[in-house]
């Protein structure tokens, strides 16, 4: 079994826990709570974790976790889009000759290139997601959605012009999913060559033909 560095979720999480309602929240307690099942997804994979063992690993009491999350899968989806680097607008000075290495970071940077626990996270909640309802849909409502905005927002202000919807759609989807694609069916880490691969031989051609 690897060994969990428990101080890479530290930074992403630490400005990133939302306002919930009840009682004021304690950041560093909901920081360990979130660690805790960032771990242990990492380690056993979500369908192995309970909110039990969650709640042992972050030294905080069953009670404390059900007052700030009704069931596991919002726990988790709460847990996976803090360590994500949605960004909230798209960056408009970035979407024309440096659209390229733009969409490679914002594929690398969400499905974790080089973050070998990440993509560990990514691979259980991907084949998670299919069984379980309540996760598939916080985990839409919160990360999923908002990278795909983003993405779709990075194509459309690349191409200049208002374009079918079922095409910018398509647009959007085809990295993550071939993606999504590779973590599922082969279990290999996603290296940064692949998702040049992806921009290069695929997202940028498509976009060429939607602009001519």
């Amino acid at each position: 079994m690897d060994i969990i560095n428990k101080s890479d979720f530290v930074e992403n999480i630490k400005e990133k826990i939302p306002v919930k309602l009840g009682r004021p929240i304690d950041k560093l307690r909901d920081l360990a709570i979130l660690r805790a099942a960032l771990e242990l997804v990492a380690e056993q994979g979500y369908d192995c974790v309970t909110m039990d063992a969650i709640a042992l690993r972050a030294h905080a009491g069953k009670a404390t976790l059900y007052r700030r999350w009704k069931s596991k899968p919002y726990l988790i989806a709460e847990a996976i889009t803090s360590i994500m680097p949605c960004e909230q607008k798209v960056d408009p000075t970035r979407c024309g000759d440096n659209l390229r290495n733009y969409l490679c970071e914002l594929l690398s940077t969400y499905f974790g290139v080089d973050d070998e626990i990440r993509q560990k996270v990514m691979l259980s909640i991907s084949t998670a997601i299919i069984r379980d309802k309540s996760l598939s849909d916080a985990i839409h409502l919160d990360c999923i959605t908002k990278q795909t905005y983003i993405f779709r927002e990075a194509i459309e202000c690349s191409i200049n012009k208002k374009i079918d919807e079922n095409q910018l759609k398509l647009l959007a989807d085809v990295g993550p999913a071939l993606l999504c694609y590779k973590l599922i069916a082969t279990g290999e880490p996603i290296e940064m060559k692949y998702v040049e691969h992806i921009v290069d031989d695929l997202i940028i051609p498509l976009i060429s033909l939607n602009i001519n």
